[in-house]
């Protein structure tokens, strides 16, 4: 078992097919589908953060997420910090109360 990239690993050059299986996990693109909106909006609490210097660059996905939710209608807290993605504990002073009150509300 292993992954398989949607890239030829020598050239880059995208492999289609195994793209769009990717793209079926991606939460941007998941978020159209009417399952997943009826899902999300069932859910007591939905809580989106990323550093603005994310060297994996997922605030924009972040960000995509976030304007996608907002149009829906579906209630999130989405904030981002001046950091990246290494060594961020401290945010888990913030995340983990936001969880706990949504898990026991």
């Amino acid at each position: 078992m292993g992954i398989r990239l949607p890239v030829d690993l020598r050239t880059c050059v995208v492999d289609q097919v195994r793209w769009a299986e990717w793209l079926k996990n991606d939460p941007v693109v998941m978020i159209d589908r009417v399952d997943v909106q009826e899902n999300l909006k069932s859910l007591k609490g939905i809580y989106i953060d990323c550093g603005f210097k994310d060297q994996y660059n997922l605030h924009f996905g972040a960000r995509q997420l976030s304007d996608k939710l907002k149009a829906l209608g579906i209630e999130h807290i989405h904030e981002e910090f001046d950091d990246n993605h290494s060594s961020i504990d401290y945010r888990m002073d913030i995340s983990f109360p936001f969880m706990y009150k949504s898990l026991t509300e």
